[in-house]
């Protein structure tokens, strides 16, 4: 073909196939990205597994508040039994992290699937009993939730070796949309199960889905950890995770943002009060608030196709956390309900997105000798972070109005994000890891390993 003719086949207003195609290819960067489930069998059956875990998670956590409230009512008894629960996880992510890096991670996943599943059986068998025991109730919740803490770690350790690197960030929007699926849907079919048949049937259905996902996972490949010199002391091994994540300035900006963004899901604390005071709405009102942001994350994440395409995922990750800030403090602002639930869902399309770059930022720039420690690690600044957010904003909540409370609080977490927009200058420039890089950067990575060896 002539220069003229491939000049000629190159513009649009002589061949308006071509001009669709592009177009169509341009509106498709912006749907999920699902091609890792196409390219990596190993994580499909890792996705599809961990999907079906959270529905039936999502309905364990509806039964063991029910329960526990029918058998003292009490309210203290059911913040009890949710303390001791996210304690224990929390303890599972930190021994959890350094034995994901220690153990092949395959192993640790399916062993503590396999306790978890045993334990909402007991939970069945228990609740099916003329008088079910609340320190059994107790006791399982404990070791679940440290083996559930224990295990996630791994899983999330063993993502970046089974994609290109380049597709971490769809691999993170295809996980937190599960999530976020099933934390929206899950609850309601554990209700209507309890309705039905009682709780016992909710603990027999997060028994049986926790067994198929066993069978899923057991078609997984060994997923050994790469090694570095001899096996360290437990302590001394978290103590190296610890320290590459504050030596590290992209992975150490990172966890401050998102200490940041988790913190700010506290609002919910903040949601009844604002719902009579500032809009004086009821219930129905108050449920809507608490639906928007998942409808806002979910609507996001699926038209996250684009993010994987970002020149500069730090900065978008850095402008979305400030802008997610943002719509907290307007919130605060709103008189009506509308454009109070704009406002929210805005705030979850805008953390959603932040947190899918949030994810891939960590594990692109994690060696893997140390995925399991730093994801420990991680993990528990939003268990922390959580809590002590709906604590904070809870506090302040009562010192102020509840609208005010949102617009001290989004100002001023808003200010911070503009502060790391200039001050993370790592994070910034920061530029997306590719596909061709997976091979060098591994190699790069253990020969880092070697010399802190």
């Amino acid at each position: 073909m002539t220069a003229t003719g491939r000049k000629a086949s190159r513009d649009w207003t002589t061949t308006p196939p071509t001009m669709m195609t592009e177009a169509r290819k341009a509106r498709l960067r912006f749907v999920l990205d699902t091609s890792p489930l196409r390219i990596s069998p190993a994580f499909r059956r890792i996705f599809i597994a961990r999907t079906i875990s959270i529905f039936g998670l999502g309905m364990l956590a509806v039964a063991i508040p029910v329960q526990v409230f029918e058998l003292t009512d009490s309210t203290l008894h059911v913040g009890m039994a949710a303390s001791i629960e996210g304690i224990c996880a929390f303890a599972g992510l930190l021994f959890g992290g350094v034995a994901a890096d220690r153990f092949d991670r395959r192993t640790i996943i399916i062993a503590s699937r396999v306790l978890g599943g045993l334990g909402f059986a007991v939970l069945a068998l228990n609740a099916w009993v003329p008088e079910p025991s609340l320190a059994t109730i107790y006791l399982v919740g404990a070791i679940d939730g440290f083996f559930g803490g224990f295990s996630v770690t791994a899983l999330m350790a063993v993502t970046p070796s089974l994609i290109p690197r380049d597709k971490l960030p769809a691999a993170g929007a295809l996980n937190l949309l599960s999530v976020r699926l099933g934390t929206m849907i899950s609850p309601a079919i554990g209700g209507l199960v309890i309705a039905a048949g009682g709780v016992g049937w909710n603990y027999a259905g997060a028994a049986g889905t926790t067994f198929l996902t066993i069978l899923l996972l057991l078609g997984l490949p060994p997923m050994r950890p790469e090694k570095s010199g001899e096996p360290q002391h437990p302590l001394r091994s978290a103590i190296e995770g610890a320290s590459f994540v504050y030596r590290n300035r992209i992975v150490r900006s990172v966890v401050l943002i998102g200490t940041l963004e988790t913190a700010a899901s506290g609002v919910r604390v903040l949601l009844p009060a604002l719902a009579v005071a500032a809009f004086g709405v009821g219930p129905e009102g108050t449920g809507l608030l608490y639906s928007a942001v998942p409808v806002g994350a979910v609507a996001a994440t699926l038209l996250s196709g684009w993010v994987g395409d970002l020149k500069h995922p730090g900065r978008a990750m850095l402008l979305l956390a400030t802008g997610s800030f943002a719509a907290l403090a307007i919130l605060g602002l709103c008189r009506d309900l509308v454009h109070a639930l704009i406002a929210l869902a805005i705030f979850g399309a805008l953390s959603s997105l932040s947190s899918i770059l949030q994810y891939s930022l960590v594990q692109q720039h994690t060696p893997d000798r140390l995925l399991g420690r730093v994801n420990a690690l991680w993990m528990a600044q939003e268990v922390g972070a959580e809590s002590g957010g709906a604590l904070a904003l809870g506090g302040l909540g009562k010192l102020v109005a509840a609208s005010s409370a949102l617009t001290v609080f989004g100002a001023a977490a808003a200010a911070a994000g503009l502060a790391g927009l200039l001050g993370f200058r790592s994070l910034t420039a920061a530029a997306p890891a590719t596909a061709e890089q997976d091979s060098t950067a591994r190699q790069t990575q253990n020969q880092e390993s070697n010399n802190h060896a």
